[in-house]
């Protein structure tokens, strides 16, 4: 079996900086402005708000991007930029008037959700251009993995540097970006005719939004994504408010409810991949589906145990991660080389689940309780898998009728 590239690792060690970075600061940009101004709270919530909704467009387009323009191109562009933002960020902190502040901060937040977005397909895309085609699972649950060690190391770090939630973090941020940016430029100039992008031959937008628009599949595994995310985002959502108002500890609860996910999803990384490779990547979808509904039903007996929370938690974890490394994999198959850019970038149309699914939640659990949420969460999640593969069946008669 062939070794995994230093570029490679480059690339996933940076993954992991990026989103430690980005946790040492984005969750805390509400906190410094509810903190630091005299902003109300849809003022704050609208600025947040931005760059979400910035990175919808800019994944696909980014995407698109890194097939016309190359994926170095965009990575390097995107990380400078992103550096030049936070330094921006922190500039800003630092200004008197909270009009011009929110104008300002406003811009940045847009920019960070923009550039973020060009960020990733690309860098998912390169993954794919650096890799043979048996390793690129592997490394794309390394991928998942190193997310999230960044994830849980970001507060920490920021806590150590005594910045979060100070102007000091969008500093530190920064540099952060400048200091990988300049790595990963320096390590591929170094190396100009290994297998890149140069190699990969690149499309033209006419020929990914052809692709895009005509391929069923893609499209199903973006729908069944999505409803998965929607899904997803209850856990920092609706479940908080569940477990504040159940026990008189339930901000210490959902605490200890995230910390236990963090660390189941990155203690059963290497199992999960050993089975999703046993059992194939279409019924790893549907298994970790199904393990992720059962945990959200289970949610519904928290108020009789503690114990149906802690159990609760393992399952939607281990669900978690057969989901979204498979579903990455599947994607990834799917995209011809000159495309795959394209192909990571349409995947983000997935991330508005994470958007709708608080406001559906929170409707559900206002007006129905929590157990009817619960039970249509753990339903939606098992359709959520059933969307792709009936996709995939369909896909699979109309070849075999063909032949």
């Amino acid at each position: 079996m062939q070794k995994i590239r230093n570029e490679v690792w480059v690339l996933l060690f940076g993954t992991a900086a990026i989103k430690a970075a980005n946790f040492m600061t984005i969750p805390f940009i509400a906190v410094f402005l509810a903190k630091n101004s005299e902003l109300g709270s849809i003022q704050i919530g609208m600025i947040v708000a931005l760059s979400p909704l910035a990175s919808l467009c800019g994944g696909f387009f980014g995407g698109q991007l890194s097939d016309v323009v190359g994926r170095r191109v965009v990575l390097f562009s995107s990380l400078f930029a992103l550096a030049l933002i936070f330094f921006g960020f922190y500039l800003t902190a630092g200004q008197e008037g909270d009009s011009q502040r929110l104008m300002v901060f406003a811009t940045l937040n847009t920019a960070c959700g923009l550039f973020s977005s060009l960020f990733h397909p690309a860098s998912s895309a390169l993954l794919g251009d650096l890799s043979p085609a048996e390793l690129r699972g592997k490394i794309y649950q390394l991928r998942y993995f190193f997310l999230n060690v960044g994830a849980a190391l970001g507060p920490m770090i920021g806590g150590w540097l005594g910045a979060n939630a100070s102007r000091d973090n969008f500093l530190h941020t920064g540099y952060f970006y400048l200091c990988y940016a300049l790595i990963l430029t320096a390590l591929f100039l170094k190396r100009k005719n290994d297998q890149d992008d140069s190699i990969v031959r690149k499309s033209s937008f006419k020929e990914s939004y052809q692709a895009l628009l005509g391929d069923k599949r893609l499209q199903r595994l973006i729908l069944g994504g999505m409803l998965f995310n929607l899904c997803y985002s209850q856990l920092e959502s609706t479940i908080s408010q569940v477990l504040v108002r159940q026990f008189a500890d339930g901000v210490a609860y959902f605490s200890y409810f995230l910390t236990a996910n963090g660390l189941t999803v990155i203690l059963f990384q290497a199992p999960v991949y050993a089975i999703s490779r046993r059992v194939g990547l279409n019924m790893s979808l549907l298994l970790g589906s199904v393990i992720f509904a059962i945990g959200m039903l289970l949610l519904s007996f928290q108020a009789y145990s503690i114990v149906f929370l802690f159990l609760a938690i393992f399952l939607i974890s281990i669900g978690e991660v057969f989901v979204f490394p498979v579903a990455t994999e599947l994607i990834e198959r799917l995209a011809p080389d000159a495309l795959r850019g394209s192909y990571f970038g349409a995947s983000t149309f997935r991330n508005l689940g994470l958007a709708l699914g608080p406001i559906f939640g929170g409707y559900v659990l206002a007006n129905y309780g929590s157990v009817p949420l619960f039970v249509s969460i753990s339903l939606m999640a098992i359709i959520s898998a059933i969307i792709p593969l009936y996709g995939e069946r369909v896909s699979t008669k109309t070849i075999q009728q063909g032949v």
